[in-house]
């Protein structure tokens, strides 16, 4: 099932700013941007499935938007 990315900041520079990806949950779509783009390898990142930032595994779903968002600092 191919699932909408949303990528911002230094992380669109890498994948664009909008990617489809087939991944059935958010560790495989980690492993899958990995391989599509091995730049992306060690850095980090925050995922937000559906608008809601997730920490652990999330079940994707078809129509889910996937948001790649990188590091931010507060201020």
């Amino acid at each position: 099932m191919s699932i909408k990315i949303i990528a911002f900041g230094q992380i669109a520079e890498i994948t664009g700013k909008e990617v489809s990806i087939d991944a059935v949950d958010t560790n495989s779509l980690r492993l899958e941007l990995n391989a599509q783009f091995p730049q992306l390898e060690g850095k980090k990142y925050g995922i937000a499935v559906n608008k809601k930032l997730v920490t652990n595994d999330v079940t994707l779903y078809e129509g889910d938007i996937v948001a790649l968002m990188p590091p931010y600092s507060g201020g």
